[in-house]
């Protein structure tokens, strides 16, 4: 338009004016199309301005013919910036291809205009022009359809890629979040870029938090190990303040330095607990055959012994009979300075009561044997149970630990024979894993008082083992019955017991319960359901009592 302008005013023609016109007016409606994009104004509105836009100019060869009555006018061919701009903006092929049709119908019609509708007008050079001007404006419209269908698919394609990238982005994110091991990505200068939950957790802040803060800073006290490896590799850090042991991998991707933490403290404490218990296993094994074999020559010193009592009281009786012979036939003085003796004086004296203590020592051995055989049958699930008296384990138990339980000044109060419906091994077991806790136990500073406890309350068989030792903390309390927990020094407990006692109780249909103080004490109470006989007072031992010991 400018062209025709400067050459109509160059020949002093006329100036194009209506041209010019028009072309400001374009000018003006792509300005307001730039301003509406420029307000991020909705889509549909903006659509629905190109559609208008490209309707109008398309029509500019109709307008050319109107007011200027030439049919050749520059803006006849305004129809391609209207098919090229209709291809560029509007959002549907269907749309360009109405475009374009309309832009063949302005230019024919425009000619028509022209000729007046005259079909004696048409010639050859208004055909080839019609020919070669819709030929024109076709390839334009195919050329547009062809981009705009490769635009909307390429679009969708990146449209499913994006969100392809988000879900796993998020995935990638709460995977990353979710994992238990420690994860932090830093830079070279040890510069957080990102980190998992379980990474800030431990220091007691957020992931976002952590960002951008150098690991020197964040982990002040901590081994130098956590920031120092800057290549591939996997280091084992003893970290004091989190007190546990840490394998930490590192991977190096570029500038970036990935590291996963494991802790893997709590693995090797359990690896510990289980070897230590598979000791005690093999010491249980070797305690069963030990107390077999002490069986035996326990029996045979019992029974000499037996006879020598009965030797030494027929010898006894015999020389009484002499000492009255010797009397008799007068020899009353050397009888006399006979037994006067000091060493026959002596044998005649304390004979007896060795051979009656050694009698009750081996007494003690076979009940020590009877009860090392019984702890050592620790799985006894096969064999089918049987009726047992409670107050005979708590004094076999009694018995084992006499030594530990004279210390602490053990009091034990057996209220009547209390029966149950169970496996005594494993009972004892359970009773004896209570006292040697409630011994050990035991606060230096002062005395352990420890008090072993056997009465029926309603339909059950309670057994209460308290000490006055130096209580559980709080928080260890709801931990108490995991198996390999243990607040003992390495060596000194497998953390099995209180979880063997709490599923042996359970699976005789009872219940166990701990409540504690610090500085104050501790109090087990296990709970058994009584048999069915000893509930009506028909069944069970009727010669019990109760009884104290220590």
């Amino acid at each position: 338009m400018g062209v025709d302008l400067a050459s109509a005013l160059l020949t002093d023609r006329s100036a194009p004016w209506s041209g010019t016109l028009a072309g400001a007016f374009l000018l003006a409606g792509n300005g307001l199309y730039s301003f509406l994009l420029s307000r991020r104004t909705r889509p549909a509105v903006l659509v629905r301005a190109a559609r208008i836009e490209s309707g109008v100019v398309v029509a500019l060869p109709i307008l050319a013919v109107l007011v200027r009555g030439e049919p050749s006018d520059v803006l006849r061919y305004g129809v391609l910036i209207g098919v090229v701009g209709a291809a560029a903006v509007l959002p549907r092929s269907i749309e360009i291809t109405a475009v374009a049709i309309w832009a063949v119908l302005a230019l024919v019609g425009a000619d028509l205009i022209a000729i007046g509708f005259d079909a004696e007008r048409l010639d050859g050079r208004l055909l080839s022009r019609w020919v070669m001007e819709g030929g024109i404006v076709a390839t334009l419209g195919a050329i547009g359809g062809y981009l705009h269908s490769t635009r909307e698919s390429t679009s969708e394609r990146l449209r499913a890629a994006v969100e392809g990238l988000e879900r796993a982005k998020a995935e990638w994110e709460v995977a990353f979040d979710g994992l238990h091991e420690m994860v932090f990505i830093s830079d070279p200068e040890g510069r957080v870029l990102r980190a998992n939950r379980a990474f800030a957790k431990v220091l007691g802040a957020r992931p976002h938090e952590l960002a951008s803060r150098r690991l020197p800073e964040l982990m002040a006290g901590h081994p130098d190990r956590w920031w120092s490896t800057t290549g591939d590799g996997i280091v084992e850090i003893e970290d004091a303040i989190f007190d546990t042991l840490f394998e930490v991998t590192s991977t190096r991707i570029g500038d970036r330095i990935i590291r996963v933490a494991r802790d893997v403290g709590e693995q090797r404490r359990l690896y510990a607990r289980l070897v230590q218990a598979d000791k005690l296993a093999a010491v249980g094994v070797l305690a069963s055959g030990v107390a077999h074999e002490i069986n035996n020559p326990t029996a045979f010193v019992t029974s000499n012994l037996t006879e020598l009592k009965r030797y030494v009281a027929a010898y006894d009786a015999a020389l009484a009979e002499l000492s009255q012979v010797g009397l008799s036939a007068g020899q009353a003085e050397r009888v006399r300075a006979l037994l006067g003796r000091s060493d026959v004086s002596f044998a005649r004296r304390e004979a007896s009561n060795a051979i009656a203590e050694s009698l009750q020592g081996m007494e003690r051995i076979r009940q020590i044997v009877a009860n090392l055989r019984s702890l050592a049958r620790r799985d006894q699930s096969g064999e089918p149970a049987a009726p047992v008296e409670l107050g005979e384990v708590v004094q076999a138990v009694v018995r084992t630990a006499s030594s530990e339980l004279r210390t602490a000044s053990a009091r034990v109060d057996l209220r009547g024979p209390v029966w149950v419906l169970g496996h005594r091994g494993e009972l004892v077991d359970v009773v004896l894993n209570l006292v040697v806790n409630a011994v050990q136990a035991r606060d230096e500073s002062r005395p352990n008082a420890i008090s072993i406890e056997l009465f029926r309350e309603h339909q059950s068989a309670v057994i209460r083992v308290s000490d006055s030792g130096k209580g559980i903390v709080p928080s260890h309390l709801k931990r108490l019955f995991e198996p390999f927990f243990t607040t003992k020094a390495p060596g000194e407990g497998t953390g099995l017991g209180l979880s063997l006692a709490r599923k042996i109780i359970l699976a005789h249909g009872g219940s166990i319960d701990v409540s504690s103080e610090l500085g104050v004490g501790t109090t087990f109470t296990v709970r058994l359901p009584l048999m069915e006989e000893a509930k009506t007072g028909t069944g069970g031992r009727r010669d019990g009592g109760s009884g104290q010991g220590g």
